[in-house]
């Protein structure tokens, strides 16, 4: 069937890490802040690439930068931690096969965005710490970035939000699809590539990048933890959330389910059986016990 094994496949991590979050809280948020502590390092090679490049020209800095930032989400999907953003598509797709409950995923999506945001503020204060920021061209880079994302229009943040993690999402899913490393790291990068290069706006390498504006010296009327948290961080989440959630694990839940459905009725009218054992998605909790004994 259409991406069943796919969707299935999801599903089934969905599964294990709530599963993990019951398990263990500490430990699943320990995963939760190092995952903060993987995007910083993607958000520190970005600046030390791009901003000398950027004082001379803005456009290529910008290309520098995104080639430079693809380590943050290779971090996370090989080295193993637990991304808000990424769980938009994990935990939702789980949900929508049947073998999450919404309350648990929403649970999941608090708890890592709560330990992505203390990993990322304990990087930017470890790499304020280490000065290395502090002089020009990064500490002018730093200043210029931030006092964008921190004035912008709302609804411009929004829908930045939405491309960006529309193409975190979309590398996860493709992950999931090829069988090498080589290959998950080079789509790993491509995404992150291009929602970079683009300018679009990513919650959590925000945390880290707008807490070490405000650990640097700055214009307070432009630059303030008020607009991180309230005319940032709230806009971009909610794009973010919005992007992976619904571009990408509702879709393809949507088309596999469609396809499945159309494969019963088929088999229905010729009176055969190929597809009985299919799972169906929004089924019985029979149906739903029966996915998850398979998962396991």
């Amino acid at each position: 069937m259409l991406y069943t094994a796919n969707v299935d496949a999801i599903a089934a991590v969905s599964l294990k890490k709530a599963t993990a979050m019951k398990h263990s809280l500490t430990g699943f948020l320990t995963l939760s802040v190092m995952a903060g502590f993987f995007i910083g390092f993607g958000v520190l090679m970005m600046v030390i690439c791009a901003a000398p490049i950027a004082a001379l020209n803005p456009g290529i800095g910008k290309i520098v930068g995104g080639a430079a930032f693809g380590v943050a989400l290779v971090f996370v999907v090989i080295g193993g931690a637990e991304l808000f953003t990424g769980y938009n598509l994990l935990m939702l797709k789980g949900t929508l096969r049947g073998t999450v409950p919404l309350g648990d995923c929403l649970v999941g999506w608090f708890w890592t965005y709560l330990g992505n945001l203390g990993g990322s503020m304990i990087f930017a204060l470890l790499i304020y710490m280490a000065g290395v920021f502090a002089p020009d061209p990064w500490h002018t880079f730093l200043n210029k970035v931030a006092t964008y994302k921190m004035n912008a229009p709302w609804w411009e943040l929004f829908f930045r939000g939405i491309f960006c993690n529309w193409l975190v999402c979309l590398g996860i899913w493709c992950a999931f699809r090829v069988t090498s490393d080589t290959a998950k790291i080079i789509m790993c990068w491509w995404v992150l590539f291009i929602f970079v290069t683009t300018g679009m706006e990513h919650s959590i390498a925000n945390m880290t990048f707008l807490t070490i504006a405000n650990l640097l010296p700055h214009d307070p009327a432009v630059i303030s933890w008020g607009k991180m948290f309230g005319h940032n961080l709230v806009p971009v989440t909610l794009g973010n959330m919005v992007g992976g959630g619904f571009f990408v694990a509702f879709l393809y839940w949507f088309a596999s389910a469609m396809d499945e459905r159309g494969a019963r009725t088929m088999d229905a009218l010729k009176g055969g059986s190929g597809s009985a054992g299919l799972p169906r998605a929004g089924g019985s909790p029979e149906e739903i016990r029966d996915i998850k004994v398979k998962m396991k």
